[in-house]
């Protein structure tokens, strides 16, 4: 059997995947097992996460989506099976009149790989979405079950944890009702942008904006929320974009002058987009052109210099690029492994085509990551192990202790994991 990840980075060969029906099922066969385990979500991490050449575990035919739904205070609390993807979730939520506050760039992912890899859209006021987490169940290799209360250590060892502490199969996570937003994405001058990003995070719901090497000109996209009618104006198709963008990039690559040229004229004209619609299908899109990515969470006060550096060694450099750069911000939270744990950050990914090189993250772009203390996306490409992420994440020592506890034989832990975690495998 061959599995592999979303862009092709990862192929592994397990030999066996189980897709249990129920939890039972699920401890039941880890209880009698006794080789290594991963996990596989949808496979939209980049990182070789879910590598095995033992025993993979798929969710995917676990029973129920939305199991069942409290109200604590003034939140909603609904208790979610994992191995479900956020879309499958949202449209569930929908059902009930709620919804996921925030979502991130897609929703194709599971939530138990989502939660767990610390993934995020953007939004100064909203946490990752394992930020929103309430409660947590995990079966351990050993197949025993562990339910986490609200408010514990163990909930915040367990929010970001890469699976290597036990399988997440449910969570209580907190949601809101139904909502729409406006959508608006618009054209304007890199300079401005940079300069106005703070400001323009603080008046907005959510506000990210996608860079574009060798361009003057970058595309700025803010939500609102909103009760008006469901319009669509100025709709462009991105994957049409990429398409002409790698184009360019091709045609003009031994001329800068002249691409940033060509660029700024196919930039600078584009009309700008209105749409108002359901939440989750404005937060989340589409995305068909495969490609890689690196990135890194930076402090709020390091972030736009970082991402001026980025872009002033990929132009440098000559970078094989044509994917824009995309910059967010998140909330902070108090997973131990969170890459916002404690304050709020900056994110800035970039991207390569899938069938093209992508050494130039490591060589070029990870070090102006790593000396502006950025934390890495743990499903996305990055070179860190124990020894940096130790001086990274305060309790990192806390939650290597309490991984040895749940899984004394690291029976959850792979090549790569092993790396990150400091295990020698046997």
């Amino acid at each position: 059997m061959t599995w592999t990840n979303w862009s092709g980075s990862v192929v592994t060969k397990p030999e066996q995947i189980l897709k249990p029906k129920s939890e039972a099922a699920l401890s039941s066969a880890l209880a009698q097992s006794t080789g290594r385990l991963r996990i596989r979500g949808s496979g939209h991490s980049f990182t070789a996460l879910c590598a095995t050449d033992e025993t993979l575990i798929s969710l995917d035919e676990m029973e129920g989506r939305v199991l069942g739904h409290r109200t604590s205070g003034e939140e909603d609390i609904v208790r979610l099976q994992a191995g479900a993807s956020l879309n499958q979730l949202s449209k569930g939520l929908q059902k009930h009149g709620l919804a996921f506050k925030n979502l991130g760039d897609i929703d194709v992912q599971s939530l138990a790989g989502a939660t767990m890899t610390a993934t995020h859209g953007t939004g100064q006021n909203f946490p990752c979405l394992a930020g929103e987490m309430r409660q947590a169940k995990l079966i351990t290799a050993q197949g025993d079950v562990i339910v986490t209360g609200p408010d514990t250590d163990l909930l915040d060892a367990a929010r970001v944890s890469m699976g290597v502490l036990g399988i997440l199969t449910e969570a209580e996570m907190s949601v809101r009702p139904a909502f729409k937003l406006h959508r608006a994405a618009q054209t304007a001058k890199l300079k401005d942008l940079m300069a106005d990003a703070h400001n323009l995070w603080n008046t907005h719901r959510n506000f990210e904006f996608f860079v574009l090497p060798f361009c003057d000109y970058a595309l700025s996209l803010t939500h609102e929320e909103t009760t008006k009618p469901n319009i669509c104006e100025g709709s462009s198709d991105d994957e049409a974009a990429l398409r002409q963008l790698r184009w360019l990039r091709n045609a003009t690559k031994r001329f800068p002058r002249l691409r940033r040229k060509l660029l700024n004229g196919f930039v600078k004209n584009n009309k700008t987009e209105v749409e108002i619609g359901t939440s989750f299908e404005l937060l989340a899109n589409v995305r068909n052109t495969i490609f890689n990515e690196m990135e890194y969470h930076m402090p709020v006060q390091h972030g736009i210099d970082a991402l001026a550096e980025v872009i002033a060694v990929i132009e440098r450099e000559r970078a094989d690029v044509f994917f824009p750069i995309e910059v967010r911000k998140t909330a902070a939270d108090t997973g131990w492994l969170s890459p916002f744990e404690g304050a709020p950050r900056i994110s800035i990914a970039v991207h390569a085509y899938h069938t093209e090189q992508y050494d130039w993250f490591f060589k070029h772009v990870e070090p102006i990551f790593r000396r502006h203390q950025g934390r890495p996306h743990w499903g996305k490409l990055h070179s860190l192990g124990a020894s940096d992420l130790k001086e990274l994440y305060p309790r990192f020592g806390d939650f290597q202790k309490l991984r040895s506890e749940l899984d004394p034989k690291s029976r959850l832990i792979n090549e790569h994991l092993a790396k990150v975690f400091d295990v020698t495998l046997a």
